[in-house]
């Protein structure tokens, strides 16, 4: 018994010193909020989206029927469309970038409280130009 416990603990302190490393991974994860964006003929679900200021998002656009993508203004409505972008996103060539039979996954900080219009990012026929919402950050 006197051998068992000192092994037990020496086993125990191993398998916890390796959970660091992976729970800061985890952790990281869970400060992205992930939401999941469906598009199909002339119609986003859902149309209004909101986040609160500083929340970094990966935002997952399904197509449901055929190929579409989203694009999403980086200014909030009214704003100068120059100097720093109230969204930031990790890789700006994607936001508006389609690819058939793939979801798009946008991944970007909501920096700047405020309106921003998002559009589908294919001509996808004659309803094309309804085919948008909003992403509302919120102070």
């Amino acid at each position: 018994m006197r051998i068992a416990a000192p092994l037990f603990a020496l086993s125990l302190t191993v398998a916890l010193s390796a959970v660091p490393a992976h729970s800061k991974s985890a952790q990281s994860d869970s400060n992205t909020k992930v939401i999941e964006l469906s598009a199909k003929k002339y119609e986003f679900n859902p149309t209004e989206i909101r986040v609160p200021k500083g929340t970094k998002v990966e935002l997952h656009v399904h197509s449901v029927d055929e190929t579409h993508g989203a694009k999403l203004e980086i200014y909030p409505e009214g704003a100068k469309k120059s100097g720093a972008p109230g969204l930031v996103f990790d890789h700006p060539e994607e936001n508006g970038k389609v690819s058939k039979d793939a979801d798009q996954v946008l991944k970007f900080t909501a920096q700047e409280p405020g309106t921003y219009d998002f559009k589908c990012a294919k001509l996808c026929g004659f309803g094309h130009g309804r085919m948008k919402g909003k992403l509302i950050v919120e102070p």
